[in-house]
């Protein structure tokens, strides 16, 4: 692939910018030609106010993401130290344009659909599943043990049912995806 011979930060910005186009794009044009189907517009998702006496909740478990993760991974491994595995370029994309492109995809999209036809409980076990499954891909490529994947299937599962609610009782996508964000960010710099 082309990307290869590109130094790394443009080979990043480059791969995820096709993603984020690929992924995203047709999202808002579904959510924008679909509207009469969702639970949320578009714009409101894009604008709704938060108000921060009632959303004060989102932003400690932003918080409580950032923190738990580190301590996590102190009991599992005995330090508190950044990855081996890390690398500063790929939060650009596995941080950011990923919390931007699975919260618009998931909850901004499918949520969204499946909140104006099911019960909110099913709509958001139905999400939580499908996003689920994205992953599975990735863990099978990394070469995941089956109790690997069946612990993170649960874990991306309750993260996922967070992610919902937080849509939901915002109105708002910036929440799920900075949710997204602080919990990707934890992965990449605590996971070994």
């Amino acid at each position: 692939m082309f990307l290869n011979h590109l130094n790394p930060i443009a080979s990043e910005l480059i791969g995820q910018t096709i993603k984020l186009l690929v992924w995203t794009l047709p999202a808002i044009l579904l959510i924008r030609y679909f509207h009469d189907d969702m639970k949320i517009g578009l714009k409101e998702m894009f604008t709704n106010k938060l108000q921060w006496s009632r959303d004060y909740l989102f932003a400690s478990v932003i918080i409580a993401l950032l923190v738990v993760r580190p301590i996590h991974a102190w009991f599992i491994y005995g330090e508190l130290g950044i990855s081996p595995n890390f690398v500063p370029i790929r939060l650009l994309g596995a941080v950011v344009f990923v919390g931007i492109t699975e919260e618009i995809v998931f909850r901004g999209f499918l949520l969204n659909a499946f909140l104006k036809k099911l019960k909110m409980q099913y709509a958001i076990a139905l999400d939580a599943v499908l996003f689920t499954l994205i992953h599975y891909p990735i863990w099978i490529y990394r070469g995941f043990e089956v109790s690997d994947i069946a612990t993170s299937s649960i874990q991306v599962a309750v993260i996922s049912v967070g992610f919902a609610y937080s849509f939901i009782k915002t109105r708002n996508i910036f929440v799920p995806i900075a949710l997204h964000m602080a919990w990707n960010l934890s992965i990449h710099l605590f996971a070994r």
